[in-house]
């Protein structure tokens, strides 16, 4: 069965619709590259639906958050900003002052989370996670200071 087949028959069975609009916004958080922001799906959606909005866009990624079908993060960058994570969860380390951002596989996860619940009674839902920190360079430069 194809994707979008797949994809519509979960929805349905949650008791939604999978529209022409939210099928092109997940597509193109799908596609990628990486994470985008609000502005950057709408750029990547101008060809093919020229009079989708902002807030279109953004109710639609806010959707598919609830659905688990993206997760919402903000990586330095000032901004919110969406990744598709239906087959994959990936988790990411966040270098501050370099901005520059790792991906950590969710088998990376596992052992942390598992911590937590052993010794806290925890039991974290993570779908996606950002770790932010300095880099070993940064650190060195401050300990020089």
């Amino acid at each position: 069965m194809g994707h979008h087949l797949h994809l519509a028959e979960h929805l349905r069975g949650q008791g939604h619709r999978l529209t022409p609009q939210r099928l092109a916004v997940t597509e193109v958080i799908k596609a990628g590259p990486g994470h985008g922001s609000v502005n950057e799906v709408l750029e990547r959606l101008k060809g093919q639906h020229p009079t989708m909005t902002a807030p279109t866009v953004y109710r639609i990624l806010q959707w598919l958050k609830r659905m688990e079908l993206d997760a919402e993060a903000d990586l330095v960058r000032d901004c919110h900003v969406y990744e598709y994570i239906a087959e994959d969860r990936r988790h990411h380390l966040v270098w501050t002052r370099c901005r520059e951002i790792v991906d950590l596989p969710q088998s990376f996860m596992g052992p942390v989370l598992e911590s937590m619940r052993q010794e806290y009674g925890f039991a974290a839902s993570t779908n996606h996670a950002a770790l932010s920190g300095v880099c070993s360079d940064y650190r060195r430069g401050e300990e020089e200071d």
